[in-house]
């Protein structure tokens, strides 16, 4: 003969601990959120030789963009107050025109992107 249980339940998780279940679940959320947003910052790069300017955007389609270092005429470097505190920029190279052909955001030290550029190209170097 098999019992009726007439009660049958597990311990309340949630219901006996909303504000430990509210702090856990936004952790798990903000681990989730930093793990994504660390992966996204890894699949862009830049990088610099003596020859040219790289920059690759992507984790399994890659799109590549190179241009020759000594094809740059201007660099433009843009902070926030935010930014320059912690040492980062946003950066623009352009070779022709009003439209950047590399531009790229939060790359940290931007004033030796600009300095290794200039040491390319003449006309990068400060005017006295």
């Amino acid at each position: 003969m098999t019992e009726a249980w007439l009660y049958d339940e597990h311990p309340a998780m949630f219901r006996a601990h909303p504000l430990l279940f509210l702090l856990l679940l936004v952790s798990v959320i903000g681990i989730l959120a930093i793990g994504i947003w660390w992966v996204l910052n890894k699949g862009e790069r830049l990088a610099l030789s003596d020859r040219e300017v790289l920059l690759e955007r992507g984790l399994l389609a890659k799109q590549r963009t190179e241009i020759a270092l000594s094809s740059v005429r201007s660099v433009r470097i843009t902070q926030t107050l935010g930014q320059r505190l912690f040492g980062v920029g946003n950066v623009e190279l352009f070779s022709a025109g009003d439209i950047a052909e590399i531009a790229i955001r939060n790359m940290p030290r931007p004033d030796r992107i600009r300095a290794i550029a200039a040491a390319r190209n003449v006309d990068l170097l400060p005017q006295r």
